[in-house]
Parts: C-alpha cells; sequence; structure tokens
C-alpha cells in the first residue's frame, strides 16, 4: 500500500469550479489507493470563502490567515507541509504551480505535480501568455512534473518549454465513477422540470454563455417549440446574462438555475447538454454528459471538446464561438438522441486517473 501524503494546492476554492471538483474526486481515487490527502486553500476571501466552507465539510483543509502578507502565508505553507509530512503537492491554477515552485525550491525531497487546464491565452488571465510560458520553463526545471489535462494542451506545452520536456505528462482528470450515475439518478434539490437543454458552469466570460443565449434566441426564431433552457451555476455575469436573455425575448424560456451539489440529475434527463466555452482545457461537465449518454452539443474552442466529439458521430462539434452554426445545431438536437456514448469517456474514470497520478508521484 502506498503511504504517501498529497497536498492538494488551491489558490482558492470556487463552489462551482471545475477544477475545484475534479481534485476532489481524485482525492477521493487516491484514497481508495490508500493514499491520504488534504487540501491547502491560499485565498477564502470575499466570494470564495462559501466554496471552502463547503470543501471543510466533506475534506480536511487549511488555509493561512488571510490578512497576513505574502512572506508569511508562505512561510505558514512550508510550515504547514514539514508539520504535516506532506510528501506530495498537486497544484491547480497558476497563482498554485508558482507556490508549489518555491515549496519544491525549499524542500527538495518533495514530489510536485503542477497541473495545466486551459491553453495559454485564455481572457482571464492576470499574467501574459509569454510569462506563463516563462514559468512553465522554471516549473520543469525544479523537477517536477507537469501535467496537461488534455493531448493538445500537452503539445501546446512541448512546443513551448526548453529543457524539462519529458516532465510534461496528459493525465485526463478524474471525473466518471458509478457514483456519477447513482447521484443521476436521483435529485437533490427536488428539481422537477418538462423537457429542457442544460449548460452547466460558472457564470463568467470564458463559459461564452452570451454566445449560448443568443444561439438560443436565434434557435427559437427557427422553431419556437424547443425545449427551455436551463444554465445551472453561479458567477459575476448573473444580471448581465439575465438582461441580455430579456433583451433578446427568451427570458421566458430560459431559467438561471443557480448552484447545487448534484448537477447530475438535471443532466442525465435534458434533451442537449450544450457548452458554449470561448476556451477550455478539458469540459468536466462535457464528460458528465457523455457519461450519462446525454446527448451533447458542443463548440470546437480550445482545447479538449475535439478531443471527445466526433461531429456527428457522438455528438454535434460546432465552430467555435460561430453563434449561427450553434443554433442551427440546437434545431437539430434529436438527430443524436438514442446514441450510447459513455464509451467515449472511458479515460476518465476517478480509479485509472488515479493510478497514473500515483505512477507520477512515486516514480
Amino acid at each position: 500500500m502506498n503511504t504517501k501524503k498529497v497536498l492538494f494546492l488551491h489558490k482558492w476554492f470556487s463552489l462551482s469550479g471545475g477544477v475545484e471538483r475534479v481534485h476532489q474526486n481524485l482525492s477521493i481515487a487516491l484514497a481508495n489507493e490508500g493514499v491520504v490527502s488534504e487540501f491547502y486553500v491560499y485565498d477564502i476571501t470575499g466570494s470564495k470563502k462559501a466554496g471552502y466552507e463547503k470543501l471543510i465539510e466533506t475534506k480536511i483543509a487549511t488555509h493561512p490567515k488571510q490578512n497576513s502578507s505574502f512572506v508569511a502565508k508562505l512561510r505558514h505553507l512550508f510550515a504547514h507541509i514539514k508539520k504535516n509530512n506532506i510528501d506530495v503537492i498537486i497544484a491547480a491554477t497558476e497563482t498554485a504551480n508558482i507556490l508549489a515552485g518555491l515549496c519544491a525550491l525549499r524542500f527538495p525531497s518533495l514530489s510536485v505535480i503542477y497541473t495545466r487546464h486551459c491553453a495559454f491565452d485564455v481572457s482571464d488571465q492576470k499574467l501574459s501568455p509569454a510569462k506563463i510560458k516563462l514559468l512553465y520553463n522554471f516549473y520543469s526545471l525544479t523537477g517536477g512534473s507537469i501535467v496537461t489535462v488534455s493531448g493538445s494542451l500537452q503539445q501546446e506545452l512541448l512546443k513551448n518549454i526548453k529543457l524539462g520536456r519529458k516532465h510534461v505528462e496528459f493525465i485526463p482528470n478524474a471525473v466518471v465513477d458509478e457514483q456519477v450515475v447513482v447521484k443521476s439518478l436521483t435529485t437533490t434539490d427536488s428539481f422537477e422540470s418538462s423537457e429542457y437543454f442544460c449548460a452547466v458552469g460558472r457564470l463568467v466570460e470564458q463559459k461564452g454563455f452570451d454566445m449560448l443565449i443568443q444561439a438560443y434566441a436565434k434557435a427559437r426564431q427557427i422553431n419556437a417549440a424547443l425545449p427551455k433552457l436551463i444554465i445551472v451555476g453561479i458567477g459575476d455575469l448573473l444580471e448581465e446574462l439575465q438582461t441580455l436573455a430579456k433583451s433578446l425575448q427568451v427570458n421566458d424560456y430560459i431559467e438561471f438555475y443557480g448552484f447545487t451539489d448534484n448537477p447530475y440529475y438535471i443532466i442525465r434527463n435534458a434533451q442537449a447538454f450544450i457548452l458554449s466555452s470561448r476556451h477550455e482545457g478539458m469540459p468536466t461537465a462535457l464528460v458528465e454528459a457523455m457519461y450519462l449518454n446525454t446527448p451533447v452539443i458542443a463548440f470546437d474552442c480550445p482545447t479538449g471538446p475535439s478531443e471527445l466529439i466526433e461531429n456527428g458521430t457522438n455528438g454535434f462539434l460546432v465552430e467555435a464561438n460561430n453563434v449561427e452554426k450553434l443554433a442551427d445545431a440546437i434545431c437539430h438536437y434529436e438527430q443524436l438522441r438514442g446514441k450510447e456514448i459513455a464509451h467515449s469517456v472511458n479515460a476518465f474514470e476517478y480509479q485509472s486517473v488515479a493510478r497514473r497520478y500515483i505512477n507520477e508521484f512515486s516514480g
């Protein structure tokens, strides 16, 4: 039995974040393999506090004093690693990766896994693509592993890392497990609805819900009998998206459902799951929808969807950011009914992913 102790390191823990969800999944899978894990969250202020409070209901987690300086917080992290005999860090998001790199310098025997969940040029990053590329060159020299969540992300990193390319690996996210199916059979929110489409994600620019609403409005102009649209998630753009729906006269047909512990029931019973993201790493909710055999329609955004969907075979893959083509795909959703597509995402099964991570930090 592996006795290594893993620390999941996060900048913050969003209530409805996909990265946050897959790391919780991975911690469960690691436990099944005899590996103990816990979480360290750097920032729990403001809107991020709710996610952290939800996390500590089921996981061991800690954080530094929020009014401390960066140096004081870093010292707290170092002390936590030493006191709790941490053997492995798995970091998510760039702030966490930077902190993990500093930990690697402080503790040479520490195994560090840096993860990349999105392309270099995403719109909501504070650092420029050039600086991020430099950071990954630094990570590669610390002796740690760099894990990407899609094959295309791996290739992008390999093009930009000069040394230490052997440390770059593609490992799928831990997304699917039999418990996903179990949860999908019963809703925790007493959710009831007739026919509907669904989309799941944070209400932020990256997820492209503005384009989805525009496409849905165009689709309804073609076919007014289309199912309603349920958008599951929370975020800063809620009012803006509601205003857009009203301006396009589809607000009566769109429901902003908010956060739920169990999106799987809503996904399973949807007529189709729609992904309208401007960019992704590997979209968690899309993988979950395919695992539940829900018909899927997705923008061919960088990166992820094209590695999952063969257009017309196990879903519709639509030209990225093309609202007209997304509207057309929505109108033809019935062509996707009855397809068995769960096998397309077997690589995302919890335990197989956990074993690959164990191989990564035990090698």
